[in-house]
């Protein structure tokens, strides 16, 4: 399906992006301003200004306004991969790992309908963190900690902190999940005992925040195989965790740390952010994306986008290249 076709599929399904169900209008995907004006009312609407990273909204809009056009098409393309109508392999893995969490209490439609809830957080807060990137002497750490859930492998626990020295603090993932939660947890806190809000601030919904805050912590830390030119500084900065082995059967790489039976909402989110075009192309007539059983087919005829896309064999899972199409293997 042309990703053209597959945006104005998903912007008419209303009842699964409007979560707050309020007058927000659809925004225009090509448009940074309008990107803005969308991540901005839909945080404004959740109750969640008060954070660090909402003033980061206004740093992409002054400094990388084509940023805020890919966090608005990750969102929009991950429900309708999520919610796709013929094929429900993502959305049932997905929805089982959520199940797991206590704070739905075994609720299945609970979960069908906060899936939204997770995905907006994780995606329209996943790149405010920018700010980091851009100051001279980067932005020092957070010492807030965020409890640990199993939303993305143990290891980024034990890494992360060598992996924000080793970027000089110039890592806006770090930052931002860190944030994230803090605010965020610190928002709801508030919230509960405020008379003036209708919105549901129970303590449970901290475990989510925790699960989100990870993912975002954790999506732009990368990996490199063991032949690669930046081995020695990665083995000098502690970071053998994020070391994979280069060795092939059959020309396919042996070794992968993230599984999508294991942590599918976390590969699925690095996918998503990955493969989402706007941050790669301007011409979107390129690019057609389809999910056949555990597969996502990208066939375009922009070669820098489908490389990017191919690119997903170094680190994260198997990548098949056939002329024009790229196809992403899910399970390992």
């Amino acid at each position: 399906m042309k990703i053209t076709e597959i945006y104005k599929s998903v912007i008419k399904r209303t009842d699964i992006w409007n979560y707050y169900n309020k007058s927000l209008s659809a925004p225009n995907l090509t448009d940074a301003e309008d990107c803005c004006r969308f991540i901005t009312e839909f945080i404004k609407y959740s109750e969640k200004t008060k954070t660090v990273l909402f003033d980061g909204i206004r740093y992409l809009e002054d400094n990388d306004p084509c940023r805020l056009n890919h966090i608005v098409s990750t969102f929009f393309l991950g429900l309708w991969l999520f919610k796709h109508k013929n094929n429900s392999f993502i959305h049932d893995v997905i929805k089982n790992e959520l199940g797991n969490l206590d704070c739905f209490h075994n609720n299945i439609d609970d979960i069908e309908r906060q899936f939204t809830y997770i995905w907006f957080m994780a995606t329209l807060f996943h790149d405010l963190g920018y700010i980091a990137e851009n100051k001279k002497d980067g932005e020092a750490i957070s010492s807030h900690r965020i409890p640990f859930d199993n939303s993305v492998p143990s290891f980024y626990s034990n890494v992360y902190e060598q992996y924000y020295n080793y970027r000089e603090k110039h890592e806006h993932g770090i930052f931002a999940g860190l944030k994230f939660d803090r605010d965020i947890c610190n928002i709801r806190s508030f919230q509960e005992h405020n008379d003036q809000s209708n919105l549901c601030w129970r303590k449970e919904l901290e475990q989510l925040y925790h699960y989100v805050a990870w993912i975002i912590l954790a999506h732009n830390i990368w990996m490199i195989r063991d032949d690669e030119k930046y081995l020695v500084n990665y083995q000098k900065f502690g970071l053998d965790k994020l070391i994979l082995s280069s060795e092939k059967v059959n020309d396919k790489f042996i070794e992968y740390k993230i599984k999508f039976e294991e942590h599918p909402l976390f590969m699925f989110f690095c996918i998503i952010d990955t493969i989402e075009p706007l941050k790669s192309t301007n011409c979107l007539l390129k690019v057609d994306i389809r999910l056949v059983n555990d597969k996502i087919i990208i066939k375009s005829n922009d070669s820098v986008y489908r490389q990017k896309v191919k690119d997903l064999n170094k680190w994260l899972t198997p990548t098949i290249e056939d002329k024009d199409r790229v196809i992403i293997n899910l399970e390992t």
